[in-house]
């Protein structure tokens, strides 16, 4: 066992007085960096905060500060002429001659790791750990020989991992581009369908103000963070469900199987498909379809209406549309035909996806036990 800080060699702070151009890595660009090789972006130095003081270099290891992004952990690896900068949000780990940067970078994405410094982090808006908590930490330091090892596993299995999710990415944009090849655009109509509000083509079913005192029943309690987003959602992430006694009780409706399910607070538009019967909370909008459109076409149809959906929203402390703001969303109504067509698509496409959903869960369960095999 080592420390962090004992594999570590001396970060230079940056000169004051240094104004050429420089790519500069901001604590707000951890979601994009999160446990990935890092992307830099160029600015003017003048243009940086104060707090980017860190030269950094190719090879380092970027390890956010802060919470609840302690698990955002990043690896430079870009060439280029221009100086590097960290900003003060991140420690720097750069490597001594006894590690290896990739093998330090996986520990750092280790559960054990994070929950350490999550248990270590002080501050109330913003909890943090300091550099020197995080060199305090114990690492295991086995010969390099057995780190370049443990590395190239873990390499195997996170580019399973990345693969899985780059064939995502890319099956989500070809139903997408098939929306668009099929039905044009569906903000400037340009295939010159009739257009009508959503209401005159489905019922609706919107949510009762009171909240459930009690979950413990199995009709699924939905919220925005458990749609998949495009999908078909089923059940509760957080388990929660009620009884029909429960339901009465706050005088709310199931919402039945099919319904198309959207977002209407904070980032409007988030649409789903109702997979079993659920109750909705107040930050969601349900839509029944009538005989004229197909719900699955519905999902995409109202996705690509944000620009209507933002133009229209009360702008308070957050984006909210009230009931005949969702209802009035204009749709288009290509023949029924054509809509079950698409919907086929998206069927065949989600069978691929499901596909490739398995073996990156298996790829995702073995880097976490080959973690806990290296790392616990």
């Amino acid at each position: 066992m080592a420390k962090l800080g004992d594999i570590c060699v001396k970060i230079d702070n940056i000169d004051s007085t240094y104004d050429d151009m420089i790519e500069y890595i901001d604590i707000s660009s951890v979601d994009n960096i999160k446990k990935k090789i890092i992307s830099t972006q160029t600015l003017d130095y003048s243009e940086a905060p104060s707090r980017a003081k860190q030269l950094i270099q190719n090879g380092d290891i970027l390890v956010s500060n802060v919470r609840p992004n302690l698990n955002a952990v990043a690896l430079v690896d870009t060439e280029t002429d221009k100086t590097l900068v960290a900003s003060t949000g991140y420690t720097v780990i750069r490597c001594n001659n006894t590690a290896y940067n990739k093998y330090v970078f996986f520990f750092c994405q280790y559960s054990g790791f994070v929950d350490l410094l999550s248990q270590q982090a002080t501050g109330a808006s913003y909890p943090a750990v300091n550099a020197g908590i995080i060199k305090n930490t114990p690492i295991p330091l086995p010969p390099l020989s057995t780190q370049h090892q443990i590395a190239a596993n873990l390499d195997k299995v996170t580019h399973t991992i990345d693969l899985c999710n780059a064939i995502l990415e890319k099956l989500d944009m070809l139903v997408k581009s098939r929306f668009v090849e099929m039905f044009g655009d569906p903000v400037t109509n340009s295939l010159k369908w009739n257009v009508k509000p959503v209401i005159d083509e489905c019922e609706c079913m919107v949510p009762g103000r009171d909240k459930p005192k009690s979950f413990t029943g199995d009709i699924p309690w939905i919220t925005i963070e458990d749609l998949i987003v495009n999908g078909i959602t089923e059940k509760s992430k957080s388990g929660l469900g009620l009884t029909i006694d429960e339901i009465k009780e706050v005088n709310r409706k199931v919402i039945p199987v099919g319904s198309v399910i959207m977002s209407c607070v904070g980032n409007l538009g988030i649409c789903s498909i109702a997979g079993q019967e659920m109750i909705i909370n107040q930050q969601l909008h349900s839509f029944q379809c009538k005989e004229k459109i197909n719900n699955v076409y519905l999902m995409f149809n109202l996705t690509y209406r944000k620009d209507y959906m933002n133009k229209w929203a009360s702008n308070t402390t957050v984006l909210y549309m009230n009931k005949s703001i969702c209802n009035s969303i204009p749709i288009m109504l290509p023949p029924l035909a054509l809509q079950e067509q698409f919907a086929a698509f998206v069927e065949q496409t989600d069978k691929s996806k499901l596909a490739v959903k398995q073996v990156l869960e298996k790829a995702e369960t073995l880097k976490k036990a080959l973690m806990q095999e290296y790392f616990g």
